[in-house]
């Protein structure tokens, strides 16, 4: 198998003639309609608790024709070091297998709750066949890191938890993300190694921040233009890890999954990533799957050509977004526990 810097060739994929792919262009421009009836203002001119609602709205048209589940039930995870518990929806689904996936919304670490990602979170749980604990971890700038990560791993304990006592958790227990999600389900991996705890069996990662790198040269092709642009993810750093110096790279594999050390790397459970090509990101991702290929660790990297980043959300409106679905679905079912 071709490895992954001879796989994707950057300097194409970054080429001045890359562009939307159709859907993705009629998608695009239906929301921009949309934004313009409802009278969204330039975000980035409002403060973050201005911007929230907007955001909700935004959300509301992504979740659409959601699957039916066999139930929906808000639970409460124990806080870590005195936080308050953790708001989770456990989703489980009609006929479900025994085990569990923690699913962390993504959003800039600053965004999200348990509203703007519950079409995805159903269609994770359908698709697994697998309850999906869906956790509304607190935000970014009021809780910066480690407030979402102690959150994330509140829930996770949660779940290994009831694998203890209760057979429907006995199966497979995964971590599932994206974009600052995906980045909290790497660190919560690297942190039960660390802590000799039960960590995940299996994770599915969608188009996630992985490095603080915003000069690479996804982040200056796709600056702006694209739906997350590269002053925004900017901020969202600065929001959720505050206390790193400026231009200085923040060192710490919790929050920059790409710096962890081969070995622990190696030791990581089987991974399914992927990402957008018309995203910021897309260089984070592939910066870690080489990462990953050089500590020799079992996964998968897929990029979806024209999309943007957060296309996973999307399945109801992309043709490409749903077959993205089914490749981590696949990935999933060669490697959930027998």
């Amino acid at each position: 198998m071709a490895r992954v810097g001879e796989r994707f060739d950057l300097k194409k994929m970054l080429a001045p003639e890359i562009g939307r792919s159709a859907e993705m262009q009629a998608l695009f421009d239906h929301y921009t309609e949309q934004d313009k009836l409802m009278g969204m203002p330039d975000l980035n001119s409002l403060s973050i608790q201005d911007s929230r609602p907007w955001r909700a709205r935004q959300a509301l048209r992504v979740n659409v024709d959601e699957p039916a589940v066999a139930s929906v039930e808000r639970v409460h995870a124990p806080g870590l070091n005195g936080a308050p518990p953790v708001a989770c929806d456990l989703i489980t689904p009609l006929n479900a297998e025994p085990g569990c996936t923690l699913y962390l919304h993504g959003g800039g670490w600053a965004f999200g709750d348990l509203a703007s990602h519950s079409r995805l979170a159903k269609i994770l749980a359908v698709e697994t066949k697998k309850r999906v604990l869906y956790a509304d971890y607190r935000l970014a700038p009021e809780h910066p890191y480690p407030a979402p990560l102690d959150d994330s791993l509140a829930a996770w304990r949660w779940i290994v938890g009831k694998a203890e006592s209760d057979a429907a958790f006995k199966g497979t227990l995964g971590v599932s993300g994206d974009s600052a999600g995906a980045n909290l389900s790497v660190a919560i991996m690297l942190k039960e190694q660390e802590t000799g705890r039960r960590a995940p069996d299996i994770g599915l990662l969608f188009y996630g921040v992985y490095d603080d790198d915003t000069e690479s040269p996804s982040y200056m092709r796709f600056a702006m233009g694209y739906g997350l642009a590269r002053p925004g993810m900017m901020k969202f750093w600065t929001w959720y890890a505050p206390g790193e110096a400026h231009g200085r790279p923040r060192l710490d594999p919790l929050l920059c999954p790409v710096r962890a050390s081969s070995s622990m790397l190696a030791r990581l459970p089987p991974l399914y990533l992927n990402a957008a090509g018309l995203d910021p990101l897309l260089c984070d991702t592939l910066g870690f799957a080489a990462r990953l290929e050089e500590a020799e660790a079992t996964f998968e990297v897929n990029v979806h050509e024209g999309l943007h980043h957060g296309f996973i959300q999307q399945t109801a409106g992309l043709a490409e977004a749903r077959r993205a679905m089914q490749l981590a679905i696949d990935f999933y079912r060669r490697h959930e526990r027998k």
